[in-house]
């Protein structure tokens, strides 16, 4: 037979003073915002975004990395089809623009792309970047950065030629 008593927090509280058990430690998660905010010195973000152009009509798509904690913006490459392979090379391309300013990064910020595969993660690794990507709820037209005042004609787009 097995009896079921209800404790309130206090008693709890009380007997574990008794004993000398101290509480337990703080299990806080931190937060995105946080986590971007403390480590944005360190901390790479990189994504694409597309231009159509009026006078070829034609959509070119250009990648970029910023260095989130000077803002300063690298244009990696700009092609009609960014695949596997080709994103993988502007990884590269990356590391060698970045010379031996990569040891001060971290982390790499991505979102959950297709033409970002397992290689792409590893080029990073390599020169000791953790990629890491964000939360799924981000990557369905949430952004990381405030619009800069640029009138986009569709979620990450720009028009122009």
């Amino acid at each position: 037979m097995v009896s079921a008593y209800r404790v309130g927090a206090s008693t709890i509280q009380r007997v574990l003073k008794r004993l000398r058990i101290p509480p337990a430690p703080q299990r806080s998660r931190t937060t995105w915002r946080r986590f971007l905010r403390t480590q944005a010195a360190t901390m790479l973000a990189c994504d694409f975004f597309h231009v159509d152009c009026a006078a070829t009509l034609r959509r070119v798509y250009v990648f970029f990395v910023i260095e989130v904690g000077s803002r300063h913006v690298h244009v990696l490459g700009v092609t009609a089809h960014p695949d596997r392979a080709w994103t993988v090379q502007q990884a590269r391309n990356l590391l060698m623009d970045l010379g031996e300013r990569a040891a001060g990064f971290r982390f790499l910020v991505r979102d959950r792309a297709g033409q970002f595969t397992e290689a792409f993660d590893a080029v990073l690794a390599g020169a000791g970047i953790e990629v890491v990507k964000i939360p799924a709820a981000l990557s369905a037209g949430e952004t990381l950065m405030p619009n800069a005042g640029c009138a986009p004609s569709g979620p990450r787009s720009l028009t122009g030629c």
